[in-house]
């Protein structure tokens, strides 16, 4: 008898709880490539150079939406956002974008008409076509958004296929968005005074890696790939599930400039910011054989694209610092019916109080 069967309930069970316990147990189709529990799904095309890749998802109210810093055009955005980003993630390339919007009949049609409005424009911005939705009436407020795009055959980026030799790359600097959060908490107390302006910017305004991904994808650089919006940890805990060990180099680590500002401020560790999510990094796991070429292209085109770490033979997360020092990386990620990024609560409390290097 599972989990399921017993009657827990999702918040005992978590998000990854759930998926694991049901995804094994779902009849496959042999035209989806590499069965269901990636960033996208990819349907076979058969007789075509390319294959349907697709993508749905809910997109989290935005944590500057909640804070009152910012307007509910926001929330498009993220719906765009976190859809192209799976995809670009796993090889592909976005096509198109839908939107579904459930709101109570006491909402503001403003508020949904500039949810819409900002999905309409993020897509203009992106060469995406932005192909309508739906609204409905719900008890509460939710944004659903759903991309279709097309992936070269033969070049889909599954998660959970790194080896041994492989290099870390990670698309953008990371900890930014924690460290925006806790500057506007801590320093300026939730005021948008001037000098927070830069920070509510970065929280306003999630964006894919549309350049890098586009290279990474075009040269076919990559072996496995992830969205690592729900945090750095969650994606390496996944690169892990192949069997392997990975390494990351603690010096190597591209902290965004916010991140930075907000180490000296607070006094929150870098090494804990990095963990926060909300960047819209990608990970991917480069063969040896090609990663020399990848940071050449990258440095030419002016990417952020970093090498980070390594995959080697063994098992687990670690780091290591300049000395050699190894310490395992432990902690929470960004999870539904456990810890959420979002409610801007326990998730955030576990990265400014926890220690996930020990």
């Amino acid at each position: 008898m599972t989990s399921m069967d017993s009657g827990a309930d999702l918040r005992s069970l978590g998000e990854k709880g759930f998926l694991s316990g049901l995804l094994g147990d779902l009849f496959v189709d042999p035209r989806l490539i590499g069965g269901f529990g990636h960033d996208a799904s990819v349907i076979e095309m058969a007789d075509s150079p390319f294959d349907l890749i697709q993508k749905i998802d809910r997109a989290s109210r935005p944590v500057a939406l909640s804070l009152g810093l910012a307007g509910y055009e926001t929330w498009g955005r993220m719906a765009v956002t976190a859809n192209c980003s799976d995809i670009l993630a796993s090889g592909g390339r976005p096509l198109s974008v839908m939107i579904a919007i459930m709101v109570p009949g006491e909402e503001t049609a403003a508020n949904v008409r500039d949810i819409v409005f900002g999905a309409a424009a993020e897509c203009r911005r992106n060469g995406v076509v932005f192909a309508g939705g739906d609204t409905k009436e719900a008890a509460d407020a939710h944004v659903v958004g759903t991309a279709v795009g097309t992936v070269a055959a033969d070049r889909f980026l599954p998660r959970n296929t790194a080896q041994p030799g492989d290099r870390i790359f990670c698309a953008g600097r990371v900890g930014g968005f924690a460290g925006s959060y806790f500057m506007i908490r801590d320093v300026f107390q939730g005021r948008p005074v001037p000098e927070a302006e830069g920070y509510i910017e970065y929280l306003s305004t999630p964006t894919a890696q549309w350049r890098s991904a586009g290279a990474v994808n075009a040269g076919g650089y990559a072996r496995c790939g992830m969205d690592a919006s729900d945090g750095l940890l969650d994606v390496l805990q996944t690169f892990v599930a192949a069997g392997v060990r990975v390494e990351i180099d603690l010096e190597a680590v591209p902290y965004h400039p916010y991140a930075v500002e907000c180490a000296k401020a607070t006094s929150i560790p870098l090494t804990q910011l990095m963990f926060g999510g909300g960047d819209w990094n990608i990970l991917y796991c480069v063969p040896g054989s090609r990663a020399d070429e990848l940071a050449r292209v990258a440095e030419a085109e002016g990417l952020p694209l970093y090498a980070i770490g390594r995959v080697v033979e063994g098992d687990g997360v670690v780091a290591v610092d300049r000395d050699g020092a190894e310490f395992a990386i432990r902690g929470v990620v960004n999870e539904h019916f456990k810890n959420r990024i979002e409610d801007a609560g326990s998730f955030m409390d576990h990265i400014e109080k926890d220690n996930f290097l020990v």
